[in-house]
This record gives C-alpha cells, structure tokens and sequence, in this order.
C-alpha cells in the first residue's frame, strides 16, 4: 500500500535527494540558496567537500552525501504512487548515490522549519546530478518539487512540499490519504467513497482545501466532530485505525450535508 510507512515525528524535516552520481556541488548549492530564496548559507566546515553543516536562523541545515542508494528500496515503493509522473519508477530505480537534507533544532517556529526544509530541498535538486527528490510517503520530480517550492516566494504554504496526497482506487473503494499532516503535530486523514462514480481530483481538492486549513490556521480535528465549508454543511470527522496508513486516521465524510 502507497501510504503504509513508519509515523513521523512532529518536526521531522528530513528528505534525500537521489543522484545519477555521487557527485554534487557545495559551492552550487551555497549559490542558489543564496539566488533562489536570498537564504546566506556559511560554510562552517569548508574543509568537508560533501558535507553542509550550518547555522540558518534557529535552525541547523544539515546536507551529506551518501554515495550509494537509497536501501531497502523505499524510494521506489513510494515512486509507484506518483500518480503525476510517468517515469517516476525507472527513474528511480537508476539512482546511484543520495544526499540526506535534514533540518535540527526544536526551538523555532515549526512552520519557518518547513519552509527552510523545502527551500534547501529545493536547491538541491538544481544540481545537475539531481534526478529525484524522496522522503517519507513520497517520491517528487524536481521540477515540480521547485514549482511547488516557489510558492513561498508568494507567501503561501509549499503543502505540496509537505504533504503528498495520495490517490487510491481498487475497483471496490476509492479516495485520497495524506502522508505528511504528522509532521505538524496533526492526524493523517483519508477520505473514501465508493469507486462507480467517484471523481478522484474533486477528492483530492477537497482533502486538500481541509489541509490547507488545518496547517495554516493551526487546527486540530477531533473525533466526534464535525467540519463544513459553509454554515449548513456538517461533516462528521471519525478517528479511527488507518485503512492504508498505520495507527489512526482521521476520517471525513464526503459528500454528505
């Protein structure tokens, strides 16, 4: 299943970018971060070619090269369910190194964490030995993850960067499931209906719209509650053992009043 993984932890910002090669640019990467989102990176261990190391308001960006795959074959369970890019499987499957991009520190602010996660993210994959980005529940063609990335720049969430909505549909069942709501101390939901006639891309927008308010106005959805998009609609929120994620979910119903 797509979305069946380990929970993660509130605050764990951390993600590879997979490598045709074992090979990238430091000084590149200090560039762009520098080009793209006017973030000064220093360099506090010049002498270490494959590693960044360095103090970013209160965060500390960590990058290091990992001059082998991704094991287990994690990246490629996950690249299955990109449903946006045809060629996320063998590209993928092709990668020879990786480099993690982690972000440390608990004591600022969760979202700025995110933001800065996603705009190194994002500077990575500029490098010309980048072909695809992974973290948990997730495989990203670059240029889409830069896309969604540049939404900072107009003050807007990058929760594409950090929440995948993922789409299922076996024929009985079908629907849209985050994997990333953990990370910002939220449950994961999953909204499902009967697959005859379900409209997978008004799902998706609708559990979408329901994220997007959850992360930007801090909300937390509670079992036995209901949720609405105008003052008549009331839909009931359930939590209860995920159906394709583990532990709990929360689950909405769609489509009713």
């Amino acid at each position: 299943m797509f979305g069946k993984n380990k929970k993660s932890d509130v605050g764990d910002f951390a993600g590879f970018v997979l490598l045709s090669e074992a090979r990238w640019s430091k000084a590149k990467f200090i560039e762009d971060m520098k080009t793209e989102w006017d973030v000064d990176v220093p360099d506090e261990k010049p002498e270490e070619n494959d590693v960044v190391y360095a103090q970013v308001g209160d965060f500390t960006l960590v990058i290091g090269m990992m001059p082998a795959p991704v094991p287990d074959g994690a990246p490629e369970h996950f690249a299955h369910g990109n449903y946006m890019w045809r060629d996320a499987v063998e590209t993928v499957k092709s990668h020879k190194a990786h480099l993690l991009v982690c972000i440390l520190g608990d004591n600022g602010d969760l979202l700025e964490k995110g933001r800065l996660y996603v705009m190194a993210s994002a500077a990575v994959l500029k490098q010309e030995t980048a072909i695809a980005f992974y973290q948990e529940g997730a495989v990203y063609e670059p240029e889409m993850y830069l896309v969604c990335a540049r939404m900072i720049k107009s003050q807007q969430f990058p929760l594409l960067n950090w929440v995948w909505f993922g789409l299922y549909n076996d024929g009985k069942m079908a629907g849209c499931y985050t994997y990333g709501m953990r990370r910002f101390g939220k449950e994961e939901m999953e909204v499902y209906v009967a697959s005859e006639g379900a409209d997978l891309n008004e799902i998706r927008e609708f559990v979408l719209s329901i994220a997007t308010y959850v992360i930007d106005s801090d909300v937390t959805l509670k079992d036995g509650e209901t949720i609405g998009f105008t003052e008549e609609q009331k839909l009931p929120i359930t939590l209860s053992k995920g159906i394709l994620l583990e532990g709990k979910t929360l689950k909405i119903a769609y489509g009713t009043q």
